[in-house]
């Protein structure tokens, strides 16, 4: 048992104070547009052991608008807040939205670990948002969003679109409870983990012997892949409801977290080998409805995959959820193969009722839109698909707790089919409606099972409407291909001694 626990709070090594200038506009600070795209902490070498189940990254969030100027109040909208936008003034504020599922978390983009001594890459994740965001929406349900991750990671779950306007403006400085936009505690502070396996498996000695002390480097994520309009097609009358151009600023940024001070018993007992559970990502793309992709991932021990769809245009992109993961378009069916073979099941899944359905209703054909049917979701029979990619994400057991619910698809299904028409001053689409589905696979099982990709490939088929231009399907998206991301949820090994890495 360590002697004591000792308590540690880093500043970036290349910190970035932020200032106000003669106009009252926010300089500095850590962005992707505005100050410093990168932060970086160093973990010094000693004797000692990093406590990584306590190692929280926190600071305050600050949200601009197209100008560069803080938003001045929430109360000035609040008697123009409107569902549909379809008020002229209605203020900028109240359309301008972070990620549903993992708020500020969404601002990291990339993660980079080295050790200090040599400057070896022990850990490097790209594509860290998408990720974390999936992860968080299938590990808490709409209540518990309400409580921890609302107070941490300034994310509220699938309600998200009725508060985040709270988040995006200074109305403390108006009401008198802040000096200026100066004051210290200006911004909402945030606290989150850092999803990195490295820093999730045991602790970490850092001695020069070992690991030699730690690099960690985190990469910013655009501003247009953390912040979406509110609806994706804006009506040209109500110009502040196009949140473009609109960015953040992170302040007062800290590594915080805690040492074990070693005895010599937990010294001479150290496990220098890390088993760590890690991802991989692979990207792909889907060109049309009858669509194949083999990918070689060069991994020893699969655990599963887990893959998403996003449009062409959908990521790092105002107008667009970069966090709303659907199935491919018009799904159909689909299938999962190993070296050519299908494994683990020897099936197709089929999506039924699907999108070619023609007898299930009556006769009625194609997925209908809001129109004539005010449950849309009933016709994307996904069921199963829904219980692979649940196993997929966790490793064979379903999730307790999760926000991928049919009332979530059935809304996002109806933003997919609101289209504008010529007379209309409304906007339509609406982005904060997210989902939460994908095509996954299991290898697990919950048993801890693994398969080797090693000069070996995995392939999925899938067949839908992507690309196909069907008058059935969302006009907004029926001649778009779409990008397929493959996270390979995979254990790996470093040896602190050696700083050598097996995967």
């Amino acid at each position: 048992m360590p002697v004591k626990k000792l308590n540690f709070s880093f500043a970036p090594i290349n910190d970035n104070p932020v200032s106000v200038d003669a106009s009252s506009k926010f300089k500095n600070g850590f962005s992707h547009k505005n100050g410093f795209p990168t932060i970086k902490f160093s973990i010094p070498a000693q004797d000692i052991l990093l406590d990584v189940g306590n190692l929280y990254l926190s600071g305050q969030f600050l949200v601009v608008d197209t100008s560069g100027s803080s938003y001045s109040t929430n109360d000035a909208g609040a008697t123009n807040y409107n569902p549909n936008n379809d008020s002229a003034t209605i203020v900028q504020q109240n359309c301008l939205n972070k990620s549903n599922w993992n708020g500020v978390q969404s601002v990291i983009d990339k993660v980079v670990v080295q050790s200090k001594k040599t400057q070896t890459e022990l850990q490097t994740i790209i594509n860290y948002a998408p990720y974390n965001a999936l992860k968080m929406g299938y590990s808490h349900n709409e209540d518990d969003y309400r409580q921890v991750p609302s107070m941490r990671t300034l994310c509220a779950g699938a309600r998200s679109g009725f508060v985040d306007r709270h988040f995006n403006n200074t109305a403390t400085v108006s009401e008198g409870r802040l000096s200026g936009l100066s004051d210290k505690f200006m911004g909402h502070f945030f606290s989150m983990k850092l999803d990195i396996a490295l820093l999730q498996s045991q602790m970490i000695h850092l001695g020069n012997d070992f690991s030699g002390g730690l690099l960690l480097t985190l990469h910013l994520s655009p501003d247009a892949s953390v912040f979406h309009s509110r609806f994706r097609t804006i009506n040209a009358g109500t110009s502040n409801a196009d949140p473009t151009g609109a960015s953040y600023i992170l302040k007062n940024v800290r590594l915080e977290g805690k040492y074990a001070v070693p005895d010599a018993q937990d010294l001479s007992s150290y496990n220098p080998v890390l088993t760590m559970n890690s991802r991989v990502n692979l990207m792909n793309d889907i060109v049309s409805s009858e669509n194949s992709n083999s990918f070689t991932p060069q991994l020893q021990m699969v655990k599963g995959i887990v893959n998403t769809f996003l449009d062409e245009d959908q990521q790092n992109n105002y107008l667009q959820n970069t966090n709303n993961f659907r199935p491919p378009l018009a799904l159909v069916d689909y299938q999962h193969a190993k070296n050519n073979i299908r494994y683990p099941n020897d099936f197709q899944t089929k999506i039924q009722p699907n999108a070619e359905s023609t007898n299930e209703i009556s006769g009625d054909t194609g997925v209908p839109t809001p129109k004539f049917d005010s449950h849309p979701a009933a016709r994307q029979g996904d069921s199963e698909l829904r219980l692979q990619l649940n196993r997929a994400i966790t490793g064979g057991i379903s999730p307790s707790h999760h926000s991928a619910s049919l009332e979530l698809t059935n809304d996002n299904m109806k933003a997919d089919y609101d289209d504008a028409t010529a007379t209309s001053t409304l906007q339509v689409g609406d982005n904060t409606k997210p989902d939460l589905l994908g095509i996954g696979v299991d290898y697990a099982n919950n048993i801890g099972q693994i398969q080797n990709y090693v000069n070996q490939d995995y392939e999925l088929k899938v067949k839908c409407g992507v690309n196909t231009g069907r008058s059935g399907l969302p006009t907004s998206r029926s001649n778009k291909i779409e990008v397929q991301e493959s996270f390979l949820r995979n254990f790996s090994q470093i040896d602190l001694r050696t700083l050598q890495k097996v995967q």
